[in-house]
């Protein structure tokens, strides 16, 4: 395995791979078992409605199965979205719906990361924030606070505690939590064990995947959202037929294996003045790539025990014969 992936893994939480509980419950299910208390009293914002709160978790093996549910999904259809990307014999110049398949590719990628290090992005229904008020009532946590407001929410592992606290775009706010996510692993480089100049490899990595993301002013790391509406809705970049104003390889972007390669291999590929559609396939793979690289690490080293990802991700794979 390359080097900088055994660096950034030991900032992962190590416990989603090593789950062999055989459940299909995932992290919606997971709260609506209430197998948790309140410790905070919710935080009550105009209308009596609460937009976070804290949940103290019970039983760590049913969370991190979870969880890991979770992470298998998302990278379940990663995988498949950026299999199904491939040229078209009759249209061999084609790439606007490939574009849109690697971008999605890389969106479930993200959140497949964003879990393996103990965060989510996740969009809770009425009946799912309904669950968690009905525990802070019961316990006098309320706070007068008359509900909770359901819609997109971020989360973290903070302890024995998740945080969760609601957010307004599942896509830009996605990328943003992503970005957030880059920036901790940087910072947090230090507190890994390794040789020097493979520290300094994985730093490279995160920081170059990061520019990557906030290109052209995108501070908020949704660079890949952006273009992908632009192809996607306005038919930009000579993606579409008849292919006018094409400035990138279409050989190079429809290829659909390349995130087998290490993740570095894409960021070295990187400029500011690549175009967009080249860097759209760069970021992309390299994001897929970081995701299964980390994956495979994790699934291996944990001595492939993880009873959702042999039977969910390795198993699709091994179907496309690329495990």
């Amino acid at each position: 395995m390359f080097p900088e992936i055994k660096i950034i893994h030991q900032l992962c939480n190590n416990k989603i791979f090593e789950s062999q509980l055989q459940t299909q419950s995932d992290m919606k299910a997971w709260i609506a078992n209430q197998n948790y208390w309140i410790a905070k009293p919710l935080i009550n914002r105009k209308g009596n409605k609460a937009s976070e709160f804290s949940l103290v978790f019970r039983n760590s093996a049913e969370l991190y199965a979870s969880i890991a549910n979770d992470c298998n999904r998302f990278s379940q259809a990663s995988i498949e979205s950026i299999w199904l990307v491939n040229k078209n014999s009759v249209l061999p110049k084609s790439t606007g719906w490939a574009m849109v398949q690697l971008y999605y590719s890389a969106f479930y990628a993200s959140h497949a990361l964003l879990r393996i290090f103990g965060r989510s992005c996740t969009q809770l229904a009425s009946e799912h924030v309904k669950k968690v008020y009905d525990v802070a009532f019961a316990t006098s946590q309320d706070n007068g606070v008359l509900s909770i407001e359901n819609g997109f929410y971020s989360s973290i592992i903070l302890g024995h505690e998740i945080v969760y606290k609601k957010l307004k775009d599942s896509h830009a706010d996605t990328w943003y939590s992503f970005i957030n996510l880059l920036a901790w692993i940087i910072d947090n480089m230090s507190n890994t064990t390794g040789i020097g100049v493979h520290k300094t490899s994985a730093i490279t990595l995160i920081s170059d995947l990061k520019a990557m993301l906030t290109r052209s002013g995108s501070t908020r790391g949704n660079w890949p959202s952006q273009i992908r509406n632009k192809i996607h809705y306005q038919h930009t970049h000579g993606a579409w037929f008849p292919y006018r104003g094409a400035l990138h390889n279409h050989n190079l972007v429809l290829k659909n294996l390349d995130w087998l390669n290490k993740p570095s291999s894409f960021t070295t590929k990187y400029s500011d003045d690549s175009d967009d559609i080249s860097s759209l396939y760069n970021s992309c793979n390299c994001i897929v790539s970081l995701m299964y690289h980390l994956i495979k690490y994790g699934y291996e080293r944990s001595g492939k025990t993880s009873y959702s990802m042999t039977n969910g991700i390795f198993q699709l794979l091994n179907r496309i014969k690329v495990a």
